[in-house]
Parts: C-alpha cells; sequence; structure tokens
C-alpha cells in the first residue's frame, strides 16, 4: 500500500463495461522527506485510480498496484 493526495477526477468518454459507475481519481503519491520525516513531500508522478470509498479532492488515501488492487471479494 502506498499513501497518495488526491490531485483530482479523470473523465473517460469510453471505458470497459465493468467499470461503468466506477469514479476515477488522479492521486499524487506522497513520500517521506528527507530533511523533514514527519512531513510529506510530493512525488514527481501522478497515478489514476479507481475510487471504491468516495475520496473527495486534497484527502489523503491509500492505494495499492499490482495483484492486490485486481483482488475482489465475492
Amino acid at each position: 500500500m502506498f499513501l497518495a493526495r488526491v490531485e483530482g477526477s479523470v473523465v473517460a468518454t469510453k471505458k470497459d463495461e465493468g467499470m461503468n459507475g466506477q469514479k476515477l481519481l488522479l492521486l499524487r503519491p506522497q513520500l517521506i522527506d528527507e530533511t523533514d520525516p514527519t512531513q510529506f513531500r510530493a512525488g514527481k508522478n501522478t497515478i489514476v485510480a479507481v475510487d471504491t470509498v468516495g475520496a473527495g479532492l486534497g484527502e489523503m488515501v491509500l492505494f495499492c498496484q499490482g495483484s492486490s488492487a485486481r483482488w475482489r471479494p465475492a
């Protein structure tokens, strides 16, 4: 799991049918600041993620990727 801040939302005119109704967010990963380990600094990249919890702009969220992100409970 990784920590990120919600930077905005993403609009897709076409999506896979299985993703209809899913909200897409633009996330910026947060890294520990080397000069002050009690603070975070923004990472350089951004990530598009599916919002399953209703996160809002500016909120800190946890995200996962790879096989952990593909797992869905029955």
